[in-house]
């Protein structure tokens, strides 16, 4: 690509501008630019201009849900999985994750685990906000509650014994499935089921057999 050719003024202005760089150096001067260090803010001014900041963004309608997935956008300010509240979340465990930088490529698998274990919670709770899916065993500000899985529609062998897991809540014993759960009656129960349903199938077949036989003496 060829040069844009410059106008007389132009060269003019670059020949003054290397005459007085050559004229500096000869005298030995070298320019610096000079950086002006703004005034620290107080404790008190951070929390009045950030007042200002939120006055602004809600008079301008930004209440910070734009990037907010929109199955999520309307929850109620008390649901325990609130966006504001993860933005919360997100904002004070990625200063931790920041503190405990050095843990990342420690020695000890102990800080490594502590590190990675909260930069996935961190990726999560984010995932929740442009997805509007939470796919963390976890949540809270230090990952202290834990949340419960709800089964919504029942699975069978085929024998007819529910598929159950641990941990998770089902709606035909209304309550969440333990181990000590299915030491204690699970299995009885469950054993009730496969016994209805074995006579619930004899039952259809029965009359399945009989219409069968009436059909066939119609035949005849």
């Amino acid at each position: 690509m060829a040069k844009k050719k410059l106008t007389p003024a132009q060269k003019a202005a670059q020949t003054r501008k290397k005459n007085q760089e050559r004229a500096l150096e000869t005298m030995g001067f070298t320019r610096q630019k000079v950086k002006r260090k703004r005034k620290p803010m107080t404790e008190e001014q951070k929390a009045a201009a950030a007042e200002r900041l939120r006055i602004a963004r809600e008079k301008r309608g930004a209440d910070g849900s734009k990037s907010v997935h929109h199955s999520i956008r309307d929850l109620p300010e008390d649901h325990f999985l609130h966006w504001k509240k993860v933005k919360e979340w997100i904002k004070t465990n990625t200063a931790e994750l920041k503190r405990i930088h050095s843990y990342k490529h420690s020695k000890v698998s102990k800080e490594r685990q502590e590190y990675a274990d909260l930069a996935v919670y961190i990726d999560n709770m984010k995932r929740y906000l442009s997805g509007g899916h939470w796919s963390d065993f976890r949540y809270g500000e230090d990952r202290e509650k834990r949340v419960r899985r709800v089964c919504v529609a029942m699975a069978y062998y085929d024998d007819g014994r529910p598929k159950r897991s641990y941990g998770v809540w089902y709606p035909d014993i209304h309550d969440t499935w333990t181990k000590e759960l299915e030491e204690d009656w699970g299995r009885e129960h469950d054993d009730e089921i496969v016994r209805d349903k074995k006579e619930s199938r004899k039952k259809v077949q029965s009359v399945d057999d009989t219409v069968s036989v009436l059909e066939t003496e119609s035949e005849t």
